[in-house]
């Protein structure tokens, strides 16, 4: 049994390496066209030492939640892909390329969104696949069996463009608070209004019986219609007591430069829980 373990270790190594040889980066994160030229572009970059193929393909998606609060990516809503979709608009230019080690290629979009349609925000997920161009196959014995395995790297990001006049904006319905095995799990009901979705942050504080702030967390997060935002603290060390809870989403974001975010003023509630 013992060369069996050092084959399967073997090929475990093996299988990380190809898939770091596969792994390209892209920058931005998200892409935003120019809301007059509905142009834009982005890099894709190869840091292995091995060459790799690249592929670019779009599927209208966008981030939701269950009522956990557990983020997905819903690929199923056909009215609002309807409405929203960038996918028949959106041209790439290269789709396909082959980039050598440390080399970078620019990507050039363009969304030609017709000028009849109705304004609001259009999107589309952009799915950048990557594989190493030839994967080496080690050297075989006579009368071994040798395998040649190829792996793809997908990441997934975003594509959105402005289209006549946009305007976004949160209601907050409602917040609920848990607390399991130490645990405190903020739920806030948030819904999107206007005709584009938010993208920003949202910011979370504990505030004790004296108004003082005993732990908070700031994170990115977007509605593209309706979320369920879930916040978790760990609070074993907070002593027994009434607490505050402050809820406010911001339209900034640490990734993604303020002008192509749609700016509306700080939209806040609170709630409160008891640790006993």
């Amino acid at each position: 049994m013992k060369p069996l373990k050092v084959s399967l270790l073997t090929a475990i190594f093996a299988i990380a390496a190809f898939t770091t040889q596969a792994q390209v980066t892209i920058s931005p994160t998200a892409v935003f066209l120019d809301k007059n030229s509905k142009v834009g572009s982005f890099y894709v970059s190869n840091p292995s030492a091995s060459a790799v193929e690249v592929r670019l393909s779009f599927e209208f998606a966008y981030p939701a939640t269950d009522e956990t609060g557990r983020v997905y990516l819903n690929y199923e809503d056909a009215a609002a892909e309807e409405l929203y979709s960038l996918v028949p608009y959106l041209r790439a230019f290269p789709t396909t390329f082959v980039l050598q080690p440390d080399q970078r290629q620019t990507i050039r979009l363009v969304g030609r969104v017709p000028q009849n349609s109705d304004p609001g925000m259009y999107w589309t997920r952009m799915r950048v696949s990557s594989n190493q161009l030839t994967p080496p196959i080690g050297d075989v014995e006579e009368g071994q069996v040798s395998a040649q395995v190829s792996f793809q790297i997908d990441q997934v990001t975003s594509v959105l463009v402005q289209h006549g006049d946009v305007s976004t904006g949160l209601t907050i319905n409602d917040i609920t608070t848990s607390i399991e095995d130490g645990q405190l799990i903020i739920l806030t009901d948030v819904e999107r209004t206007g005709n584009a979705p938010f993208i920003g942050s949202v910011n979370t504080r504990i505030l004790n019986s004296r108004g003082e702030e005993v732990n908070s967390r700031r994170s990115s997060t977007s509605v593209y219609f309706n979320t369920m935002q879930r916040v978790e603290f760990d609070i074993t060390a907070l002593p027994a007591g009434e607490y505050t809870i402050n809820t406010t989403f911001e339209s900034s974001r640490n990734d993604i430069a303020s002008q192509n975010l749609i700016q509306i003023p700080d939209v806040s509630e609170t709630t409160s829980f008891t640790i006993e």
